[in-house]
């Protein structure tokens, strides 16, 4: 181990073995309804609803108490 190295974490990648990397296992394919979401929640006319609010105001009542 190098001079450079050895400040590393256990688990740390080392600059002269980059093979020896742990690959993540293979995910799942998202579904049409996953994709769908990320594309809405993502897109930019989507964030720039972010902290802001709509309010709709019910002048009449919607429900009527027992009288």
């Amino acid at each position: 181990m190098s001079q450079a190295d050895s400040g590393l974490a256990p688990y740390a990648v080392h600059a002269r073995r980059p093979a020896a990397r742990a690959r993540e296992p293979p995910r799942r394919p998202a579904t049409d309804f996953q994709r769908d979401r990320d594309r809405i929640v993502h897109s930019t006319a989507f964030r720039r609803l972010e902290y802001k609010t709509q309010v709709f105001v019910n002048h009449e009542a919607t429900c009527s108490a027992p009288g």
